[in-house]
């Protein structure tokens, strides 16, 4: 992964880009807790989709649901950012 760049800022969060294989990559930090989240859709595109949602129509991306939900049983598939869940919740 190339060197990132701040490209928002505001009092909570400081949202950075970054490239993968020439591929742009979002990244956001809560500046209040520390976590980092990283765009879906800018992963789907790097791993070879248009946009998450064709991920996860694919075979591939349902295999990784259903690895997740036997492996979290608990977990929601998608949440908000307390849920644990897979998919999370991000505003970019």
């Amino acid at each position: 992964m190339a060197q990132s760049a701040v490209i928002h800022e505001d009092y909570f969060f400081k949202t950075f880009i970054s490239y993968f294989e020439g591929n742009p990559v979002r990244f956001q930090l809560n500046k209040i807790t520390g976590e980092i989240k990283i765009s879906a859709d800018d992963t789907a595109r790097c791993l070879g989709f248009d946009t998450l949602n064709d991920l996860l129509s694919s075979d591939g991306g349902l295999d990784a649901i259903s690895h997740f939900k036997k492996h979290n049983p608990d977990k929601p598939t998608f949440g908000d950012t307390q849920s644990g869940a897979m998919f999370q919740s991000v505003t970019m």
